[in-house]
């Protein structure tokens, strides 16, 4: 099974007048996150599945990344995908879905940057960037070292040297 891990794109700033569900993208993180998603078609990327957290800008998120890949079918709001979404509950996701082989799942931080460390197996945190997408293959089980494919920013760029992508995630992209 291929995963591929998104944070949602930049988003406006928490203020008391908006609540927290309800924060949205702002211009210039729908437009970097488009070169995100863009550079994520070039890699020839084609999920089974795209499941979102509920919140306005991981679905506004997933619906840039669905136009970009050009995904057909409906997106997928999963609400497990909320904020306070746990490694261990990562296979709890997963087995919901068992013909599933390629997905992306579009939520948020510290959340996704546990994930990711969790799949690494790295003691240091890990932090994705705003609009930034890690990949990897692992075994439909979960049993298995997780192959790191590729980090791909928040503003496109393609990186894929699992050091060099680990650099970034510990430095928060």
């Amino acid at each position: 099974m291929i995963i591929h891990i998104v944070r949602h794109a930049e988003a406006i700033e928490r203020t008391p007048e908006v609540p927290e569900e309800h924060r949205y993208l702002t211009r210039r993180g729908r437009r970097r996150f488009r070169k995100a998603a863009k550079s994520l078609a070039t890699l020839g990327i084609e999920p089974d599945l795209v499941l979102t957290s509920p919140l306005v800008r991981a679905v506004q998120t997933a619906d840039i990344l669905a136009e970009k890949l050009r995904y057909k079918r409906e997106l997928i709001v999963a609400p497990q995908l909320s904020p306070g979404f746990r490694p261990e509950k990562l296979d709890e996701l997963l087995k919901l879905y068992p013909q599933v082989t390629e997905v992306a799942l579009v939520g948020h931080e510290p959340d996704l940057g546990l994930v990711t460390q969790a799949l690494l197996g790295e003691e240091s945190s890990l932090t994705l960037p705003k609009g930034g997408t890690v990949s990897f293959k692992r075994s439909a089980s979960g049993s298995g070292e997780p192959l790191f494919l590729q980090l791909v920013t928040g503003t496109g760029r393609i990186v894929t040297s699992k050091t060099k992508a680990l650099e970034r995630l510990r430095q928060g992209g």
